[in-house]
C-alpha cells in the first residue's frame, strides 16, 4: 500500500499547526491576496479579544460592547494607501453606527491619509504596527518542539523533534526521516560581536599628511580620532577622574604643606 499521499497531508497539517505560533515576515503578508490578508487580520483581532460579526463585505467586530469596522488594503498594491480609501472607511463607520474604523495595510499611508485619520474616528495600522500587533496576539502561543511524521512504508506515526535531524525508526523498524526543520519557523540571525571585543586592526591615534611633515604655510597633518574599545574608554575615564581628584586635593592643601614646610 502507498502511504505517500497520507504522509504528505500529515506534513502539511503539522506545518500549519506549528506555523500558527510564528509571526511571518512582512514580505509574506505583502504577497497575499486581499482575502487572505483579511483572514489573517481577522484571526489576529480574534486573538486580541474581538468577536467576529461579519467578514464580508466588511470585517466587523465587537470588543467590550463597541462595534468596529476594519478595512484591509490590497497587499499587492505597492503604492501607499491614499486619502480616498480612508474616507470610504469613514463612511462605512458612520453607516454601521460603529465606534471606530481600522484601516490595515502591510505597507504604508500617504501624508494626506494620515492627516484625514487624525481628524476622524479612524486608526491606521501600517506594516510595522501590523507585525507588532501580530506578535502581541501570539505572545501566549509557544512553538511546539515536537511534530508527527508518517512512515511511507507502513503508515505508522513517528514523533520527531524540531531540534533533531536524524531519522527515527517506526514500530516496524523502518527509518522515518524528519519532515520539518526548526529553520522553517525560526529565521536565521547572524551572531553579534562581543561588546568589549578589541579591534583587530586598531587605528593609530593620528596619521600624518601623505606628503610627509608639512613645511611652513602648507596643509597641517590630518588628525584621525582614536578608535577605543568600551573597556579602554572606561579605563581612560577612571584615570582622568583620579588625576582631577589629586589635582584638587593638592590645590586645597595649605601653602606651608605644598612648600614642604
Amino acid at each position: 500500500m502507498n502511504f505517500d499521499r497520507a504522509a504528505d497531508e500529515l506534513t502539511r497539517q503539522e506545518f500549519a499547526r506549528l506555523s500558527a505560533a510564528i509571526t511571518p515576515r512582512i514580505e509574506v503578508f505583502c504577497s497575499m491576496t486581499r482575502e487572505g490578508f483579511r483572514d489573517q487580520t481577522a484571526l489576529m483581532m480574534e486573538r486580541l479579544g474581538h468577536e467576529i460579526i461579519t467578514l464580508a463585505p466588511s470585517l466587523v467586530t465587537m470588543k467590550e460592547g463597541r462595534k468596529c469596522v476594519t478595512a484591509c488594503a490590497n497587499p499587492a498594491d505597492l503604492a501607499p494607501v491614499k486619502m480616498p480609501a480612508i474616507a470610504r472607511l469613514h463612511d462605512a463607520v458612520v453607516a454601521a453606527g460603529a465606534y471606530k474604523g481600522i484601516y490595515v495595510t502591510p505597507r504604508s499611508f500617504t501624508p494626506e491619509a494620515d492627516y484625514y485619520a487624525d481628524h476622524a474616528p479612524i486608526q491606521l495600522v501600517d506594516g510595522r504596527m501590523f507585525i507588532k500587533s501580530m506578535h502581541i496576539s501570539r505572545k501566549d502561543i509557544l512553538l511546539s518542539q515536537t511534530y508527527k511524521a508518517m512512515c511511507r512504508q507502513c503508515g505508522e506515526i513517528v514523533q520527531h523533534r524540531l531540534d533533531k535531524d536524524e531519522a527515527l525508526p517506526c514500530p516496524n523498524d523502518h527509518a522515518v526521516a524528519p519532515t520539518l526543520s526548526r529553520a522553517m519557523f525560526v529565521p536565521y540571525r547572524p551572531a553579534t560581536p562581543a561588546r568589549d571585543a578589541p579591534a583587530l586592526n586598531p587605528s593609530p591615534a593620528y596619521a600624518l599628511h601623505p606628503a610627509g611633515p608639512h613645511p611652513a604655510g602648507t596643509m597641517p597633518p590630518i588628525i584621525k580620532p582614536r578608535i577605543m574599545t568600551p573597556k579602554a574608554q572606561r579605563r581612560r575615564a577612571i584615570k582622568a577622574h583620579n588625576r582631577r581628584f589629586r589635582a584638587r586635593a593638592i590645590k586645597e592643601q595649605p601653602a606651608e604643606r605644598r612648600d614642604g614646610q
